[in-house]
């Protein structure tokens, strides 16, 4: 028990350390160096030494005592820093999910239905200028606009987009094939039960996905961060703007794998959750998500008289 708490409280160091305090540091040492070029000078970075000479050279960089208070305030200031970061995070992946019912959503959902109607239209002009032009010598030119432009329509998504983000069509993909697949009309519900079937194994592969979508999260966060020290010092913003990119695509990714990995895990063990609720597993699956929806609908009845207000 103490081998398995050690290896706990050693991991659970190892992640604080990783996802908030060098992140934080990093953030931190960038804000002093741009707080001390500013934006005149901003990439006079030889002039850093000697002003952390000239820091280190002042009397109370002598003493223990201050050294170890200022180490605890950076290190603290860098925690912080990371734990706004984690919040931010958070924030993020309601962003990407959320609905583009309301603003300003609606007006991504709406710029974003715009690109994807342009992109079918050329894709049926290209398809048209293939059928009509009979030139043997035009053929591979036409063929490749074709492909290109069906390119361009697979990555804008194959369906009317409905959020706000990429992301959260993806992730509402995964409760679309729940339900019209498996019949699990409230994914949310059954979700609980159905994880408690599932193997280790993929549970392990939920949560790694989860995670990996979680970290893409806090990357934009980060992103975000770097973004507000352009105020100070304009190169952050390169920075920032970079990790922006990368968050993006990384929490796309992460997305698709995770709503795919939901699916999945909706088609295999579907008939399980139905034996260890006692619904007959040898229907269809849009039966028996049909049924499994009804029965974790269903209220319980109360055994016994109430005993609320105590004996």
């Amino acid at each position: 028990m103490n081998a398995f708490l050690t290896g706990i409280g050693t991991r659970l160091a190892d992640r604080w350390i990783n996802a908030l305090l060098l992140p934080g540091l990093l953030w931190s040492a960038l804000l002093a160096a741009g707080l001390y070029l500013g934006q005149d000078r901003s990439f006079a970075v030889a002039g850093l030494s000697g002003w952390l000479d000239q820091l280190a050279s002042r009397p109370a960089a002598q003493s223990i005592g201050a050294v170890v208070l200022a180490a605890s305030a950076i290190l603290l200031a860098s925690a912080g820093v990371g734990l706004l970061a984690g919040a931010f995070g958070a924030l993020v992946e309601r962003l990407w999910a959320l609905p583009g019912d309301c603003p300003p959503a609606s007006w991504l959902r709406s710029w974003r239905r715009r690109r994807w109607a342009l992109a079918r239209e050329r894709l049926r002009t290209a398809i048209r200028d293939a059928a009509t032009d009979s030139g043997a010598d035009n053929a591979l030119a036409h063929a490749t606009a074709v492909r290109v432009q069906q390119r361009r329509c697979n990555r804008l998504g194959l369906a009317r987009p409905d959020h706000a983000t990429r992301i959260g069509d993806r992730l509402a993909d995964a409760a679309t094939h729940a339900r019209t697949v498996d019949g699990l009309d409230d994914l949310a519900l059954a979700w609980p039960r159905l994880w408690s079937v599932m193997s280790s194994e993929v549970r392990a592969d939920l949560a790694a996905a989860r995670d990996a979508y979680a970290a893409a999260a806090r990357l934009a966060a980060w992103a975000l961060l770097y973004l507000t020290l352009a105020v100070v010092w304009w190169p952050a913003a390169l920075v920032g703007t970079a990790a922006l990119i990368a968050s993006a695509l990384r929490g796309y990714a992460a997305a698709n794998v995770l709503a795919s990995l939901i699916e999945a895990a909706c088609d295999l063990y579907l008939r399980d959750l139905a034996d260890r609720l006692g619904v007959p597993s040898d229907e269809p699956a849009l039966d028996i998500g049909h049924a499994i929806s009804q029965r974790l609908r269903t209220p319980r009845p109360t055994e016994g008289p109430s005993r609320r207000g105590g004996w």
